[in-house]
């Protein structure tokens, strides 16, 4: 953005409390993020609240990054005299208010998208059809929040002449504030909720607008209203190339917008038959030569460049960092534009060339952007970087993993602080990689089960404190060397901590008191903390940091008298151990179940695990998304005729003709053996396609006779929400806890965020 303000204007709009510094400074761009600052001047920083980290904490950083215009709650530690504080009592509603006044010095039209789905995939369809015809700002990926919406807005410039905005909303009232923060000429409802009040918002938007568009019939719209169909879209529509009905209803939107606004049906033919499906998120994998890969190949579009450099700056400033550009002949004149767009950013190394001429062989240890244009093919590219080749994939969702700590975190009290349990390889999903994402979010404490574990995180350069929940006694020298905090649930343990401690002449190192208040598992029984008490307070090379316990039934909602029990057992356990301790002590016994169903045992800490991947049978399951999911791909097509077998042991014989698909994926990857012969399924185009004969060990026959215009390559899904994981876990007569921590290492894991 390049707003071309004044600090004084920002004072006459937002109306700050108070002023601190009386220089008038320019502004030409708002922040909300101080690692996004690389070789930025003239901006403002906004601290805003946040769920983990309040941006008060980064003032000082914006202002080591040039920034000298800050809105703020309360006034700053050190107060520069080359700077402006503009202190308010909401900075959201200040950002708002800024993007509103910026909104309305833009005089031309402006598109807003709601609806429950497809607003993403419409907005960048439209973009590609009339972008030759208007100039377009657009809200980048899915930035449609209370806090993406004004950020978008701020983008707006008078060298456009065109806007389209998403619209995100949990209520009526927040999509009414949002249409208000953009104050659209034209609005676009992809699909209603069918929830009362939200429609009949939606309806009153609609009646609003100068234009306004729906997805057709739509008796209760108000008559003005267009209604869009795939008739409307014809014929420009039947050069799409896609068959399935999802992205036919998204294209035939998207070409009929393009119609109202006079793009002629020629051009729109010949886009609309070069339509993608949308890639819009940014996965990261493990490269050859311990390299970490960010593949944001889907296209070179420039504005959705800079947010990808945004995050490739932000992560282990202690590894070299890379990036690759792949150019088709018709895009080589973007080079200039787009080295000068990296030079701020000081990569150790560049290149932006044909994919054809770029190495293959990448500097050890490194982190590498990969971009490029459709016609370059760079996803051709980013699979040779790939460490390993397994079709079969586990993917995890890291934007749906913070929107899932978000939603715990409002659960609990300001003060309380989050444990984040990353044991079992965080559940299957990757220890080093689920313990960045973790600490980078601001998670008070890690947990892992034994030392190693933590080893391996302090290797990998995590700080945030860690917990070992069962550390060996033959393991305590690793621990203190790595600065892990040690459960001690036994006077055995204690003796043999102390010892170690002793040898290295170490005085007050912290411990956590594990106590056992009905699992009847680890930890000391109530009636032995005075005991334990005396011992650590004789000792002055330990003292108790923390103390904690384990639930046996919180997700009981019932009969709670049990979990209530606990409760009262442990808070006695706390106040006995605080009569001897003057320093805070870290208090925990709820889990996932525990912090929704029991807020009374929320004490100064909780332990988030399997909630943090959108696995819940509580009242918050809807407000959960899904993080995992385990895919793989269709390998081979055969026929099978009446009587033949299938598989090892002929244990299955087909009782009439039928087409099976030949899966990468076997027990060795995690798919039990128990899952043979039907009992087992997975899911091709949306349908379940049993499991056909014996699962081997690297692949399994699936029926897929009734999926038509199936081929090789064709994506098979295991799982891809909490409904699909725990049906095959009931399936294989477990849990989804042995299911997750099940997946084999082998199977390759791609991180990515939307």
């Amino acid at each position: 953005m390049k707003l071309n303000y004044w600090s004084t204007d920002f004072i006459q709009w937002i109306q700050p409390k108070k002023v601190l510094g009386s220089t008038t400074l320019p502004i030409d761009f708002v922040s909300i993020d101080t690692r996004n600052l690389i070789g930025a001047e003239h901006g403002c920083f906004i601290a805003l609240p946040g769920s983990f980290r309040s941006g008060l904490q980064f003032v000082d950083a914006a202002y080591e990054k040039n920034i000298r215009v800050f809105i703020m709650t309360e006034p700053p530690t050190i107060q520069h005299s080359d700077a402006v504080y503009l202190l308010v009592e909401d900075p959201i509603y200040a950002l708002q208010t800024l993007a509103s006044v910026h909104r309305s010095k833009m005089d031309f039209p402006i598109l807003a998208i709601a609806g429950k789905n497809g607003k993403t995939t419409v907005k960048e369809w439209l973009y590609e059809l009339i972008k030759s015809y208007y100039r377009v700002v657009r809200s980048p990926k899915s930035y449609n929040s209370q806090i993406g919406v004004p950020l978008s807005l701020l983008e707006l410039s008078r060298e456009a002449n065109f806007g389209i905005f998403e619209v995100g909303f949990s209520s009526p009232q927040e999509l009414r504030i949002l249409y208000n923060l953009i104050h659209p000429t034209h609005f676009l409802v992809t699909s209603f909720f069918h929830e009362e009040a939200t429609d009949r918002e939606l309806m009153e938007l609609l009646e609003l607008v100068g234009s306004g568009f729906t997805w057709g019939p739509c008796e209760a719209c108000p008559p003005e209203v267009v209604l869009l169909d795939e008739e409307f879209a014809r014929p420009e529509l039947e050069y799409f190339t896609f068959n399935d009905a999802v992205s036919i209803k998204a294209a035939a939107i998207a070409v009929g917008i393009s119609k109202h606004l006079g793009i002629p049906s020629e051009h729109i033919c010949n886009q609309v038959s070069a339509l993608q499906r949308l890639a819009l998120r940014m996965e990261s994998f493990n490269g050859k030569n311990n390299t970490l890969i960010l593949n944001d190949t889907y296209n070179l579009d420039i504005d959705a460049f800079k947010y990808s450099l945004a995050y490739w700056a932000t992560l282990d400033p202690s590894r070299p960092h890379g990036i690759y550009v792949g150019l088709d002949t018709s895009s080589l004149e973007k080079k200039s534009q787009l080295e000068a767009l990296i030079k701020p950013y000081c990569p150790d190394f560049l290149a932006i060339c044909d994919p054809s001429s770029l190495p293959t062989t990448i500097p050890e240890n490194s982190i590498i952007l990969l971009k490029g244009t459709r016609k370059a093919k760079m996803e051709k590219f980013a699979a040779l970087l790939r460490e390993k080749q397994h079709q079969t994939i586990l993917e995890i969702n890291l934007t749906a993993l913070r929107n899932n700590l978000v939603t715990f975190k409002k659960l609990i009290n300001p003060e309380v602080k989050l444990l984040a349990m990353v044991k079992a390889q965080s559940y299957g999903s990757g220890l080093e990689r689920l313990a960045e994402f973790l600490e980078a979010q601001g998670i008070d404490y890690l947990g892992v089960a034994f030392t190693s574990e933590g080893v391996t995180l302090r290797k990998a350069g995590i700080k945030t404190p860690i917990l070992v929940l069962n550390p060996d006694p033959n393991s305590y020298t690793d621990c203190i060397a790595y600065e892990l905090e040690p459960t001690i649930f036994t006077f055995r343990q204690a003796d043999l901590f102390i010892r170690a401690l002793i040898d290295q002449n170490i005085r007050q190192y912290p411990i956590h008191i594990e106590v056992d208040t009905g699992m009847r598992r680890l930890g000391f029984d109530p009636s032995e903390i005075k005991d334990l008490v005396e011992l650590c307070q004789a000792q002055p090379e330990i003292y108790i940091k923390g103390v904690f316990s384990h639930f046996v039934e919180s997700d009981q909602k019932e009969n709670q008298d049990f979990s209530l029990n606990q409760i009262n057992r442990f808070k006695e356990v706390v106040s006995e151990i605080k009569q001897h301790v003057s320093h805070e002590l870290l208090c925990h016994l709820a889990n996932s179940e525990g912090i929704v169903n029991y807020p009374e045992s929320h004490f100064n800490m909780v332990r988030l695990g399997l909630g943090m991947f959108g696995l819940t049978n509580s009242r918050i399951k809807n407000q959960l998304q899904p993080v995992m999911a385990w895919k793989s791909v269709v390998s081979q097509i055969k026929h099978v005729n009446k009587g033949e077998s299938v598989s090892y042991s002929r244990s299955f014989i087909a009782g009439q003709d039928m087409k099976i698909a030949i899966i990468p994926l076997g027990y060795g990857d995690g798919f039990s053996r128990t899952l043979s012969n039907g009992k087992g399924g997975l899911y091709i185009q949306g349908k379940r396609c049993p499991v056909v004969g014996l699962v081997c060990m690297d692949m399994i026959m699936v029926d897929v006779s009734l999926i038509k215009d199936l081929k090789e390559g064709d994506e098979v899904v295991v799982f891809d929400n909490a409904v699909s994981l725990e049906a095959l876990a009931n399936q294989m007569n477990t849990i989804p806890y042995e299911v997750m921590t099940g997946i084999s290492e082998r199977v390759h894991r791609v991180y990515f965020t939307e």
